[in-house]
């Protein structure tokens, strides 16, 4: 058997046996002194017309190319920054958010021009 054919093979076996899982962290305690403390970044990265068209990358059809829904995003993330001040989430996709900017209301630009002033939302 050709060397990388086995290792292929062997490869193979240990991605379908290893199990990820969703873990649940208690971070409301802080910076652990002593120990290595991670900061996460959330933030996007949806490349337009990567894999799909802009159209459906927003509107999060032909999901058997890839799963997602650009729209969902920006709605969720808005929602999300209200409800903890304390959360951030930095936004790079602009081709994206001018297309989400101008079906929103006065009201929910209102809100996000407010969200990037507190420096809660970056672009």
């Amino acid at each position: 058997m050709d060397f990388r054919v086995l290792v292929m093979l062997i490869l193979s076996v240990v991605y379908v046996c290893v199990e990820s899982k969703y873990m649940v962290y208690d971070t409301a305690q802080g910076v652990v002194k002593g120990k290595v403390n991670v900061h996460l970044v959330a933030h996007t990265h949806d490349d337009v017309g990567w894999l799909k068209t802009v159209d459906q990358y927003y509107v999060g059809s032909n999901n058997s190319i890839q799963g997602a829904c650009v729209r969902n995003v920006l709605d969720s993330v808005v929602q999300a920054l209200l409800k903890d001040k304390n959360r951030k989430f930095i936004y790079v996709e602009q081709a994206f958010f001018q297309r989400w900017w101008r079906d929103q209301s006065e009201e929910t630009q209102d809100i996000v021009k407010r969200l990037v002033s507190s420096g809660q939302l970056e672009m």
